[in-house]
């Protein structure tokens, strides 16, 4: 399976976006997931719940 280095998501923090990075978080073959979004606390939000 193909390792992708990182990978850049905007709107990261809702909606499409989110899942997208929800989705793409659970999968081993992605080294890094950049999560673009306007507000700072979103950001964080957004990556907590990702983390846990």
């Amino acid at each position: 399976m193909k390792v992708i280095q990182s990978v850049l998501i905007t709107g990261a923090n809702a909606g499409l976006g989110f899942e997208a990075a929800r989705q793409l978080a659970q999968k081993n073959t992605i080294t890094k997931i950049y999560l673009a979004c306007r507000n700072e606390d979103k950001a964080n939000q957004a990556k907590q719940q990702l983390v846990d």
